[in-house]
């Protein structure tokens, strides 16, 4: 089965709209209202297919990803046509992007503490460094632009899955509130390192 994210497809008939990130960040999902599996940050391009889906629009992300994802239509502005490089729009499967572990509910992840593991990495000597994007669908995965987010080594977040590597893990941060594109970005990826073994489910 060919992996719609992956760069390079040949362009399809259709035509997209070339637009802007116009918010701080906007998260990027595997369908509408679905797992974050990504960010994507103000001025990115982003070439947007085919109709809006309860908000959300199928398009191709550049930025440091390259790929194509669900993105929420009112971070985006800009009306310029350009050819598809995505194809039909789809729902990526948690297979493509997780190793199996997913914690907590439909929407939210379950609570655990963070520790200082071998390859946990903090900013400021306490902070967690995070990442917008480490492609999880990759293996390895790759990790993008940092985060300097304000989970301190010990204070519980929400985990919501571990990448197909098995290296990194997509977070919560609860202090951040539920803010889409201002302010303290609350969902981004840690490495695994700076969870326990055991993910409580």
């Amino acid at each position: 089965m060919a992996v719609p994210i992956v760069a390079g497809q040949e362009p399809a008939a259709e035509a997209a709209v070339r637009k802007q990130v116009t918010s701080d960040y906007t998260l990027l999902r595997r369908s509408p209202h679905s797992y974050v599996i990504g960010t994507a940050y103000r001025n990115w391009t982003v070439d947007v297919h085919g109709e809006q889906n309860d908000g959300y629009r199928w398009g191709r992300i550049y930025g440091d990803l390259n790929a194509c994802l669900w993105i929420y239509a009112g971070a985006v502005a800009g009306s310029v046509s350009i050819d598809d490089s995505c194809g039909a729009a789809t729902t990526l499967p948690t297979s493509l992007f997780t190793n199996g572990q997913i914690g907590g509910s439909t929407d939210d992840g379950a609570t655990v503490a963070t520790i200082a593991g071998a390859n946990c990495r903090t900013w400021d000597g306490s902070h967690i460094t995070g990442y917008g994007n480490v492609r999880p669908w990759q293996v390895p995965a790759s990790a993008g632009i940092p985060v300097s987010g304000q989970v301190a080594i010990g204070q519980s977040v929400l985990w919501r899955y571990v990448s197909r590597d098995g290296k990194w893990v997509m977070i919560r941060d609860p202090r951040a509130g539920s803010t889409d594109g201002t302010g303290q970005q609350g969902w981004y990826f840690i490495p695994r390192d700076c969870l326990p073994a055991h993910l409580p489910g």
